[in-house]
């Protein structure tokens, strides 16, 4: 049978350009104040968005299996020594499909209607079918659309987090939607210094925004000091430059010229957020003995877990911030299985299922279990089949979404068959049926943007009849 060339790099002109410039979003770009200030300044409530991104392609075609006989014995054709045994699938309800066994605390929570399945989700720009993908990829002519650079983890983790392809300078499209809904809601949030949008991956790509700015925090104290005290330890140039800051900042205003007053006040600002964050952080935490104040346990060895802790703390102050709208991004990497990954994989579902089972928890703890949601996301699927040590670069995968607001103990979307040349197949992958822009949308719709804004947040929306997915109680 055909394998993907992983390896392939397609780019259709009409992703950049000019259309992009004249698209929704540049709407968003000049009428940005005016619309948050219309819609989004009077919210009474809180929400919190939490994205979990699982770095490299996770192969959800192993974490979620068939336990139907025939389904099972088809699925281990392809697997080979990948095969995870029928009998030790976790069973859940209403689905003839078992998690891993590495995931026993996330088929109790499927079980209990806090968690649910999206099916065959994956980057599109418009529906397509089996035979209109494989008729362009013979013909390679433009009379469909398809995300640029299918298969490559850059490309398609920028589609991912932004809508759009990664070769749109000057178009404007610099921003994700993640942080395009920052833009909108931000008007929500009173505190001056804390933004909408925190990050525990290093910069995200999916909070980048045009008119607010994204926070980095560290998992173990949140943030750093950011004062200009000379240390001993320091360089001699080390020393000169804070020296030259100190004086820049000692400047009056009128002395000042435009890029010093704009170098200030960026100074100024992040040390009033660092000094907001930390007073915030220091209401989570016991000094006495010398860890936060949740009686929840967790697994300080992972890293996940750590992550997601960090993010409970900043839940915990969204009262002293005043927010009513926060956005997390965290990640766990390791996901590109080409080899190992029998021993790999099953390691990493069980880092997945511990954290978000000790994150969950604290949520209860603290009351807010239902004000949460937690998904999970992923640059693409696997292969169908093994390579012999692992599976390769896929399209179509299984994604979770996690809270009290999640309608829960359900699949949204069609389960696909796990077989080469089956129907959703287009030669070891599975062609998407849902696109992650309508399951951003449906999440979104739940923080509280209108209906009318999504398609300014998810540039590819309006090409697909369903803008809801239904998996968020709304």
């Amino acid at each position: 049978m055909k394998k993907i060339d992983t390896g392939r790099r397609r780019f259709l002109g009409g992703m950049a350009g000019a259309s992009l410039a004249a698209s929704p979003l540049g709407m968003l770009l000049s009428m940005r104040g005016a619309m948050a200030a219309g819609n989004y300044d009077n919210l009474n409530d809180y929400k919190a968005l939490v994205c979990v991104f699982l770095h490299g392609g996770n192969d959800a075609f192993n974490m979620l299996v068939p336990r139907d006989a025939s389904a099972h014995a088809a699925y281990a054709s392809l697997r080979g020594s990948l095969t995870i045994p029928r009998n030790s699938l976790l069973p859940l309800n209403g689905i003839n499909h078992g998690f891993h066994p590495n995931m026993p605390r996330l088929q109790e929570y499927y079980n209990q209607g806090k968690l649910a399945l999206i099916s065959n989700v994956g980057n599109l720009v418009e529906p397509l079918t089996k035979q209109q993908y494989l008729d362009w990829e013979q013909s390679g002519s433009n009379s469909i659309e398809t995300p640029p650079g299918l298969f490559s983890h850059s490309d398609q983790s920028h589609f991912w987090q932004t809508g759009y392809g990664p070769n749109t300078a000057g178009t404007g499209v610099n921003s994700g939607w993640g942080g395009r809904m920052a833009d909108l809601l931000a008007a929500s949030n009173s505190n001056p210094y804390v933004p909408i949008t925190i990050t525990l991956d290093g910069h995200s790509p999916w909070e980048e925004a045009v008119a607010t700015s994204q926070l980095g925090l560290n998992y173990w104290n949140g943030v750093e000091e950011f004062e200009f005290l000379e240390k001993a330890s320091w360089p001699t140039w080390a020393n000169s430059r804070n020296q030259a800051w100190e004086q820049l900042l000692g400047l009056s205003g009128a002395s000042k010229h435009a890029l010093e007053r704009q170098t200030v006040e960026a100074i100024e600002r992040t040390r009033n957020r660092v000094s907001e964050v930390k007073a915030a952080l220091d209401l989570t935490w016991d000094a006495t003995n010398s860890k936060d104040i949740f009686q929840t346990s967790y697994n300080e060895s992972n890293n996940l877990a750590e992550q997601l802790r960090m993010v409970a703390r900043m839940i915990y102050s969204q009262g002293y911030f005043g927010h009513k709208r926060q956005i997390f991004a965290v990640s766990l990497g390791g996901w590109d299985t080409h080899g190992s990954q029998a021993s790999q994989h099953p390691e990493l579902l069980a880092t997945l299922d511990e954290a978000l089972d000790s994150f969950y928890q604290v949520l209860v703890e603290m009351g807010m279990q239902q004000q949460v949601t937690t998904f999970t996301s992923s640059e693409f699927g696997r292969t169908l089949g093994s390579n012999g040590d692992g599976t390769d670069h896929g399209w179509g995968t299984y994604l979770m979404a996690m809270g009290d607001a999640v309608v829960g103990q359900q699949v949204y979307g069609d389960l696909p068959r796990i077989e080469l040349d089956g129907p959703d197949d287009i030669g070891n992958a599975l062609l998407p049926k849902l696109s992650t822009d309508q399951y951003g949308a449906t999440l979104a719709r739940w923080f509280g943007v209108t209906d009318a804004d999504l398609d300014l947040i998810f540039p590819n929306l309006g090409n697909f009849s369903s803008r809801n997915i239904g998996f968020m109680n709304v």
